[in-house]
């Protein structure tokens, strides 16, 4: 059976960050919005850890105090251990320049995604779970979705529409070309943990990122007073040489190899079931079209090296929303409108994928993990960890600085290897600091 909704100003497929992000803004500019989401929330996601520059965001949409008080964990910064535990390099966030506030969250993302739409919701937008779209059509004069609510068939109808789906791509698998990132080829297990050790203090709150010899690394975030989120990424060809395993084995077996991640780990308790994420680097070709638009990761995903999926999702949902709404007053929802869109969302991409292939060369970890550079070298890169997508003048100049440093590491090597730096007799115990550099 098929009842015709009333028609809206724009439909979003999708209730994730990026999704209701794009809701909440439409209804703050006073525009009728319907959110189309699959799953019923809460439900799990992975990226829990999330940057000082997403609290622009939540103040933008409104959500910042339903954020702050869901008692998600204080983050503060950002700890990167080498794989024997002999050299750290500590990312404070209150030395970054320009960041809006150096404190941010760690955060269950079923929770936190469920706050965001539970927001946009209130905002004015509204919000149909369980539903799938099925299917769309696109006329002169709008488009048209059909989707399922309950056990009923639905349409609707609006202006445009906005693909947050994820990688789903509801949108973006009908009208762009989506092409997978060779030089990020990683692939990614992971698992909850207990009784995996804490610093003291407002540090309690870090991510830990430990390194591997194979340029891949671990994430340790903490969830909970009791959780933590455990991860490794490896390249995706070293991965495919080990021998089948379950996902269990295989994350056992890579937290064994890793000194310092082993000793993190000796008494902890997994919790949950390990999961596995592949081929997740990639970029349509077009973010948008005549009448629709691709928002987070329906359009693009990095690598969860420095923790900016949500906040790109978020700050594409908001640019998305606001591209709309100009272009809804002018009548005219033609790519042309979006042109706009279109290069702040690839240069935001473009600006932090720079940081995320570096991670993987030697050369840049040897002058990462180097104790204090100079000329404020080392506040542009904690700007950078701290999400800053709009850097001043004197950052970028900085930054500029620090790949000419890494060209020059490359080509005649003006810092000693980073496997070749002196290290402890023994790696750290759990809790207990590293030689801290920085």
């Amino acid at each position: 059976m098929t009842r015709t909704v009333d028609s809206y100003d724009v439909i979003v497929v999708g209730g994730g960050p990026g999704g209701s992000s794009t809701a909440t803004r439409l209804a703050q500019h006073g525009r009728r919005v319907l959110v189309l989401e699959r799953d019923p929330f809460p439900r799990f996601h992975i990226g829990e850890s999330q940057l000082p520059w997403s609290d622009e965001i939540f103040r933008t949409l409104g959500v910042e105090q339903a954020v702050a008080a869901a008692g998600f964990v204080d983050k503060w910064g950002a700890s990167f251990i080498t794989s024997d535990g002999g050299v750290e390099q500590y990312a404070d966030f209150s030395v970054a320049p320009q960041t809006p506030r150096p404190q941010t969250y760690q955060v269950s993302r079923d929770r936190f995604d469920h706050v965001l739409l539970t927001h946009a919701g209130a905002t004015g937008a509204d919000v149909r779970q369980p539903a799938q779209a099925v299917d769309v059509t696109f006329a002169r004069d709008g488009v048209t979705v059909q989707y399922r609510h309950g056990d009923q068939s639905h349409e609707a109808r609006a202006a445009a529409i906005v693909d947050a789906s994820g990688r789903t791509g509801f949108i973006a698998r009908r009208h762009s070309e989506r092409r997978f990132d060779q030089r990020l080829r990683n692939v990614a297990v992971h698992a909850q943990y207990e009784g995996i050790p804490r610093r003291d203090g407002r540090r309690s709150g870090d991510i830990r990122m430990v390194m591997r010899p194979d340029r891949g690394w671990f994430w340790f975030i903490p969830l909970s007073a009791t959780v933590t989120s455990v991860g490794v990424v490896i390249p995706k060809d070293a991965y495919a040489q080990r021998p089948a395993a379950s996902l269990e084995e295989t994350l056992a077996r890579c937290l064994a190899e890793t000194p310092t991640a082993a000793a993190m780990t000796v008494d902890a308790k997994r919790v949950s079931p390990a999961r596995f994420d592949a081929d997740y680097s990639y970029r349509a070709n077009r973010f948008a079209g005549d009448r629709w638009l691709l928002v987070g990761d329906a359009g693009a995903f990095l690598d969860p090296i420095f923790s900016t999926g949500v906040l790109l999702a978020m700050q594409s949902g908001i640019d998305a929303a606001d591209a709309l709404h100009a272009a809804l007053a002018a009548g005219d929802c033609s790519r042309r409108r979006f042109e706009s869109y279109e290069r702040d969302v690839r240069r935001r991409y473009e600006y932090f994928r720079r940081f995320a292939i570096g991670f993987y060369d030697p050369p840049f970890r040897d002058l990462f993990f180097r104790p204090n550079a100079p000329l404020g070298i080392r506040e542009a890169l904690i700007s950078v960890l701290a999400g800053n997508w709009r850097p001043s003048l004197v950052t970028r100049l900085r930054i500029a600085l620090f790949f000419g440093a890494v060209a020059l590491q490359r080509r005649v090597g003006i810092a000693p290897r980073l496997d070749r730096i002196p290290r402890p007799a023994a790696a750290p115990l759990p809790g207990v600091e590293a030689k801290t550099v920085g």
